[in-house]
């Protein structure tokens, strides 16, 4: 192993870039047209859309700004809708289109493959480790 991998930090640092640059070309192979960040976006949709940007933010823990870009691309490759609401013509919901809810199984498979790949020499007694370390993690930073 590599010598800077002593490091806990960078060693989930250098694993977390090499799972988003797998992520990133296993998309690209399959010819979805979005990126890693954009997946989460629309996989959080898929929990239940129609809500607005800033519960939306909450879900996928991302601010507004980041959000907006990102809800900005998905609206122009015709995945997103943002629709407005009577009680306030000022705020918008965050819809899938149809052809969003299309991929809904293609974007769970590949997610699927992901992690396989990614686990695949691991047990469940080790995922299940692993997933609480992470949620530990995330839950003191």
């Amino acid at each position: 192993m590599l010598q800077i991998f002593d490091s806990t930090c960078l060693l989930l640092a250098k694993a977390e870039q090499k799972h988003y640059n797998y992520t990133r070309r296993l998309l690209a192979k399959e010819k979805l047209n979005i990126t890693p960040g954009q997946m989460a976006v629309i996989y959080t949709l898929y929990k239940g859309d129609g809500i607005s940007i800033t519960e939306l933010g909450k879900k996928c823990y991302l601010d507004n700004s980041t959000l907006t870009g990102i809800i900005d691309r998905l609206e122009r490759s015709g995945l997103v809708l943002r629709t407005g609401q009577q009680e306030d013509r000022r705020s918008f919901l965050i819809c899938l289109t149809a052809a969003a809810r299309a991929l809904e199984g293609r974007i769970t498979e590949i997610m699927d493959r992901i992690c396989n790949s990614m686990l695949a020499e691991c047990t469940e007694e080790e995922i299940a480790a692993f997933r609480k370390v992470l949620l530990n993690v995330f839950a003191r930073l």
